[in-house]
């Protein structure tokens, strides 16, 4: 064979290959039927330094970019890899189409892409010219009031809590040294002195809170292990302990027993990496006591519920990966029992004993069981019986309640997220503070988010479009607000944007909830330039 034969061999294999690399770089599309449902697939292909890169889109779910970490083409047969999802896409390639199967996890269904050219969606014109999108960046250049750095700034403190005896607000604040470091502060309300309690140093402080009117409580890791450990100490910063001083052991605060001032609830992976279980604590001194065992790492135990006295009533399993299986106790036997099993979108769950009762077996349950959207209700756990419901919203989830310790657990509110948090009050001693609160702070969102053992004093947070939050205390008996803490001073209310909760229908015909904010120069009629920001999918 002569080299000029040779020469136009290899010049026919090399157009071979390059015409086989174009075929399949670009972008393709398929469904999959998978009982019933037919799901699109998109697939975009690109080529670079003789290799190939791939990513997937799943549009139904939502999912946009996901990638294919092995994309071969061998001839006419192409294989597209996610050994992640264990998907495997295998198939023959004919000009704008690839008949394959998709295997996921050993189930394989027949698929085939097709060819398209991917094009933005939406009216191509109202697209903004490079001329347009370049005025607007040399608007970044001026002489303005506000600064990016103002609006993107941490506050300097936060975690703000009352004592039990409501005497001290404690909180995080950052080092005036600017070291980055965020100690844990008290201070005395009545005389404004403040002290150190807790060093922050090598290892980061992940959270902290009060034990009682004495101690202190506070989680790190170490070198950012997440082996969180729970740390006891002294409000003066004295007797500092690790409490749980087990290397390779997780630690997480279940429940603060108020009627036993030195004890605590937690859960630890002490006896098996792979599950918790609960233990009783005491934070003097350390001593631990187990409370359950959650024996079955195939099925984890997934949370527990304790009652005020610190017994285990009943807690929530994990049942093949995808289910969840309540069991509660019965409280004459003292065996768990299973009373509820729920799929992964269900939901029931105990928000607290019915202390005010005498059945025992009463408590306050949050459920969408037999609901598209969640509602308290108080149910008998021992028969399996709803007694009645207790609050509900047709248009929103519920999402908490609140009762009085001091006033035999009675009701003070319930609350849920609507176009803002609302609190709906039930007592009359809440309903008292409710009013003052709106009187003293109209159009704000007015949330109490700690108070005292007597509920003579409240923290709050009263936050706005406008404002990002400001800390004040309320003194229940003369219905008197005092300025703490304003989060962010840098922002005055009186310059910030408005934002107003909007509706609209999409395509299918369901309302869409959403905000626009609107600068004063639009609302004086002023074009401004539009962000908008979609919601991620169902869960965020």
């Amino acid at each position: 064979m002569n080299l000029k034969r040779i020469g136009l061999i290899a010049a026919v294999i090399i157009m071979a290959i390059n015409v086989s690399a174009q075929s399949l770089v670009g972008d393709w599309k398929g469904t999959l039927s998978v009982q019933g449902v037919d799901l699109e697939l998109v697939f975009h292909v690109e080529k670079a330094d003789d290799a190939y890169t791939a990513t997937m889109d799943v549009p139904l779910q939502g999912a946009v970019g996901i990638p294919v970490e092995k994309v071969v083409l061998e001839g006419e047969d192409v294989t597209f890899s996610i050994p992640a999802a264990q998907i495997t896409v295998k198939g023959t390639i004919e000009g704008n189409t690839i008949t394959a199967e998709y295997d996921q996890m050993g189930q394989k269904f027949p698929l085939v892409l097709t060819r398209f050219e991917q094009t933005l969606p939406g009216n191509p014109d109202l697209v903004s010219s490079d001329e347009e999108l370049q005025a607007l960046v040399a608007l970044d250049k001026g002489d303005y009031k506000y600064d990016v750095a103002d609006y993107f700034a941490k506050p300097e403190a936060s975690s703000f809590s009352l004592s039990p005896n409501g005497k001290y607000m404690s909180y995080m604040e950052n080092d005036p040294s600017g070291n980055k470091k965020r100690h844990v502060y008290i201070k005395e309300i009545a005389t404004g002195n403040v002290n150190r309690a807790i060093e922050e140093k090598d290892e980061l402080i992940k959270g902290y809170g009060w034990i009682n009117d004495e101690r202190l409580f506070y989680a790190m890791d170490k070198g950012g292990d997440e082996n969180f450990h729970i740390y006891g100490a002294n409000i003066d910063g004295s007797n500092a302990k690790d409490l749980t001083p087990y290397d390779g052991v997780k630690a997480a605060i279940i429940d603060i027993l108020k009627d036993q001032k030195d004890y605590i609830i937690v859960s630890l992976n002490k006896n098996n990496p792979q599950v918790f279980e609960p233990f009783k604590l005491n934070i003097v001194t350390g001593e631990l006591e187990q409370l359950y065992s959650n024996d079955d790492p195939a099925n984890p135990i997934q949370g527990y519920d304790f009652d005020k006295d610190g017994d285990l009533r009943a807690f929530t399993k994990m049942k093949d990966g995808i289910k969840m299986e309540l069991y509660y106790k019965d409280l004459l036997s003292g065996e768990f029992n299973l009373m509820k099993t729920m799929n992964w979108d269900e939901s029931f769950g105990i928000m607290g004993f019915d202390y005010a009762s005498d059945n025992k077996d009463q408590a306050y349950v949050v459920t969408n069981l037999d609901s598209d959207k969640a509602r308290i209700v108080l149910y008998d756990l021992k028969k399996g019986e709803l007694i009645k419901e207790v609050f509900s919203h047709p248009d929103y989830d519920v999402s908490n309640m609140a009762r009085s310790r001091k006033r035999n657990y009675e009701i003070d509110y319930f609350s849920y997220n609507g176009e803002k948090n609302v609190l709906i009050p039930v007592s009359e001693s809440f309903k008292v503070f409710d009013a003052a609160a709106k009187k003293a702070f109209p159009n704000k969102v007015v949330s109490r988010i700690d108070f005292d053992d007597n509920e003579e004093t409240y923290l709050v947070i009263v936050q706005s479009d406008k404002l990002y939050g400001t800390y004040y205390t309320y003194d229940v008996a003369n219905k008197e607000f005092t300025l703490l803490y304003d989060l962010m001073p840098q922002l005055k209310e009186e310059d910030m944007a408005e934002m107003r909760p909007i509706t609209f229908t999409s395509r299918d015909g369901l309302t869409i909830h959403g905000y626009i904010t609107l600068p004063k120069a639009a609302l004086e009629g002023v074009k401004v330039p539009m962000i908008v920001n979609p919601h991620g999918g169902p869960q965020g």
